[in-house]
C-alpha cells in the first residue's frame, strides 16, 4: 500500500508540469465586395484549453502576394504587401514588416477557400488583444454563444479598436464582427458561423484563422530533475523492501 501511494504521488508531480493553453490569431474583413485582405482588425485569442472547431484544414505559409490562394491572399487597398498574410508572417508592409507569428499555419478549405463554420470552446477566461486596426471603418469584434447568435458581447469598444481585452464565455462560442462601431445596428454583421444571423457575403467567411506551432518541450529545471530522481529512488527502495523474498 505504501508503495502504491508513493507511485501515485510521483505521477501527480508529472501531471502538474503539463499545460493546455492554446492561442489562435484572427484576421477580420469588414466589407462586402471589398478587397478581402482580412487585415481590418487583427487579434489573437488565448486561454486554458481553448480549442477551435471547424471542418477546415491547417496549411503551412503560402507564397504571399495577390494570387487569391488562399482566400485572404489578395491585393490590399491599404498598400502593397499589406494583406493579413503579411501581418502574420511578415516580410511586407503590414506591422512595419514584422510578422505577429511567422511560423503559424492558416485555416482553409481543401480548395483554399474560407471556412464558414468556426466555433470555440474554452475552460475559463479568454485573453483577446487586438493588435492592428487597418481600416476606414470603426470596427467592433465580439463573441456570442452558439445557441443564440443575437446575444453579442463586444470585446473592444466603439472608442478603442485596439488594446488588451478579455472575456469569459459560459460555453461554446463564435466570433462576430461589425463595421460601424458608432451604431452597430446600422452596420453589417459578420459571423464565424456564416449561416446564422446578420448580413452574409456570398464570398464566404469574413474571418481568417491562424494557429501558431506548439511550444517546444521545456527543459526541466535542475531542482525538478533532482526531486523526481529522489522520488523514483525512494519508490525503488520501497518496492524492494516490500517485495516477497524468494526462498532457496
Amino acid at each position: 500500500m505504501v508503495a502504491k501511494w508513493i507511485v501515485f504521488s510521483a505521477s501527480l508531480l508529472l501531471v502538474a508540469s503539463t499545460r493546455a493553453d492554446s492561442t489562435y490569431y484572427v484576421g477580420f474583413e469588414d466589407l462586402v465586395n471589398g478587397d478581402y485582405d482580412y487585415n481590418d482588425l487583427v487579434l489573437s485569442l488565448s486561454g486554458s484549453g481553448l480549442a477551435l472547431h471547424s471542418s477546415g484544414s491547417w496549411f503551412g505559409e503560402p507564397a504571399l502576394g495577390t494570387s487569391g490562394d488562399p482566400f485572404w491572399n489578395h491585393s490590399s487597398g491599404d498598400g502593397a504587401a499589406y494583406n493579413v498574410g503579411y501581418c502574420i508572417y511578415g516580410g511586407g508592409n503590414c506591422n512595419g514588416g514584422t510578422g505577429l507569428e511567422p511560423d503559424a499555419q492558416y485555416l482553409a478549405s481543401a480548395a483554399g477557400g474560407p471556412v464558414n463554420d468556426v466555433t470555440f470552446t474554452v475552460t475559463g477566461t479568454v485573453g483577446s488583444p487586438v493588435f492592428l486596426h487597418i481600416a476606414g471603418f470603426h470596427d467592433l469584434i465580439g463573441w456570442y454563444p452558439i445557441g443564440d447568435p443575437s446575444d453579442i458581447t463586444w470585446i473592444n469598444s466603439n472608442s478603442t479598436q485596439t488594446g488588451v481585452f478579455s472575456f469569459t464565455p459560459a460555453g461554446a462560442f463564435g466570433l462576430v464582427g461589425n463595421n460601424f462601431a458608432q451604431n452597430p445596428g446600422a452596420g453589417q454583421y459578420f459571423y464565424s458561423q456564416t449561416d446564422v444571423g446578420g448580413k452574409q457575403d456570398r464570398f464566404g467567411s469574413h474571418f481568417a484563422f491562424f494557429d501558431p506551432p506548439p511550444p517546444a518541450p521545456s527543459v526541466p529545471e535542475p531542482g525538478s530533475v533532482l526531486l523526481m530522481g529522489s522520488v523514483l529512488l525512494l519508490v525503488s527502495l520501497v518496492l524492494r523492501r516490500y517485495s516477497p523474498r524468494r526462498t532457496q
